[in-house]
């Protein structure tokens, strides 16, 4: 293992090499290097990125026949001396990520009692999953502050290959089942876990462990958290936050909560004074028509074409219509969808299906259904069209009546 020199400096971000093989591989070009420091994605940590001459490394990933590193390009390599390049700020926060799971996973050990089951480094959050059926707010809040704890004592970060009697003596966090020399890495006394990852090479390097969220998943806990320049980008970007909705609601940013929960008891308030005036508006609308209604015999029919109206307050409109005895009520909306409701009182025992499925038709066509109220859509229309319908199926409602 000797030419993955990752395994014992993480910090190298220029090196000479040498190109041992190269192929083609997925419709891109791969290297094999005599050495390198390119860590390649394995263990829940994503892999480096960076250039070998002037090809980019796009993925760098570990040959399961023989353990080969691959180093995939974006431009064909020739084999002979080439200059290795690491994107540092990616490998960089990694390593924040990576150890700073390792000192989280040890302090949720310790608090609570939860083992780490899983570990996932993506490219904006990172997340351990835990084999507990629950967290309390408080274990959570100890954890956290234990990790940050470990963060500020500055401890030695160490990654080593123990021989087997030493290996014996560690308190290793979890015995891993591989067989071959195991990598170790220690952060002081707190933990020893096996791990192949790039570190930092002390705590403080971290800067701050964040916790973000937890979420129950069937096997235990998901913990969310960001480390190093992501927490303080995430700090900053929610202070960014806050200050703006300090600065709108005018208050200071310890008064944004107060401040927003009597905002929505103000629109509570307001909703339910507006429900009210539309309620009103309704009944006042639905008095005047039945006033217009045109009599045929003892039956009344009102006729309504409106435009993009909103489809619940017309079916209130003709509930409160057929309140009254011996009311038919033909009601669409013209626009992009064409709509209809036609609705009977109670006492009547017209049957509206003809005149609604006619209308359906003359408007291009459309589905719907009912008994008392029909209600239904057909292609698009103008105010002018749907009237047109309206008229046409106020006939066949009076035909039907006899």
């Amino acid at each position: 293992m000797n030419h993955r020199r990752y395994y014992a400096d993480s910090y190298t971000r220029e090196f000479k090499t040498q190109v041992a093989a190269t192929a083609p591989m997925n419709s891109r070009w791969a290297a094999i290097l005599e050495e390198t420091y390119f860590y390649p994605t394995s263990g829940g940590q994503p892999h480096d990125t960076g250039r070998l001459g002037n090809a980019a490394v796009v993925e760098v990933a570990i040959r399961e026949t023989d353990g080969a590193v691959l180093h995939l390009l974006d431009a064909p390599l020739p084999q002979g001396p080439v200059e290795g390049r690491i994107d540092w700020p990616r490998r960089f926060d990694h390593m924040q990520q990576h150890t700073g799971q390792h000192i989280l996973s040890q302090a949720f050990e310790r608090v609570a009692q939860a083992p780490t089951i899983g570990f996932h480094l993506g490219a904006e959050r990172v997340s351990i999953d835990l084999g507990v059926a629950s967290l309390a707010d408080s274990q959570l809040a100890d954890a956290e502050a234990l990790a940050n704890e470990v963060v500020t004592a500055n401890a030695a970060v160490r990654a080593w290959f123990p021989d087997p009697e030493e290996l014996r003596a560690l308190a290793l966090r979890k015995q891993p089942e591989v067989s071959g020399p195991l990598r170790v890495v220690s952060i002081g006394d707190f933990d020893f876990s096996a791990c192949g990852g790039t570190h930092v090479a002390t705590t403080a390097e971290i800067g701050l462990i964040a916790l973000l969220r937890t979420e129950r998943l069937k096997r235990g806990v998901r913990v969310e958290f960001l480390c190093g320049g992501r927490a303080r980008g995430d700090y900053t970007r929610k202070h960014g936050i806050l200050r703006e909705l300090s600065a709108t609601l005018t208050c200071a940013p310890a008064e944004v909560g107060a401040s927003v929960t009597r905002l929505q008891e103000s629109l509570q308030e307001t909703r339910r004074a507006l429900a009210e005036y539309q309620e009103r508006a309704l009944d006042a609308e639905a008095a005047q028509l039945l006033e217009l209604a045109a009599p045929h015999g003892a039956l009344r029919i009102v006729r309504v074409g409106c435009v993009e109206r909103p489809i619940d307050e017309v079916k209130g409109l003709a509930l409160r219509l057929t309140g009254t005895p011996d009311i038919v009520a033909l009601l669409g909306i013209a626009g992009s969808r064409t709509q209809l409701i036609f609705a009977r009182s109670e006492n009547l025992s017209l049957d509206l299906k003809p005149a609604f499925q006619f209308a359906l038709e003359s408007l291009g066509g459309g589905r719907g259904g009912g008994s008392r109220i029909w209600q239904g859509a057909a292609g698009p229309s103008d105010l002018e069209t749907l009237a047109r319908t309206l008229v046409a199926a106020e006939q066949h409602v009076v035909s039907a009546a006899g």
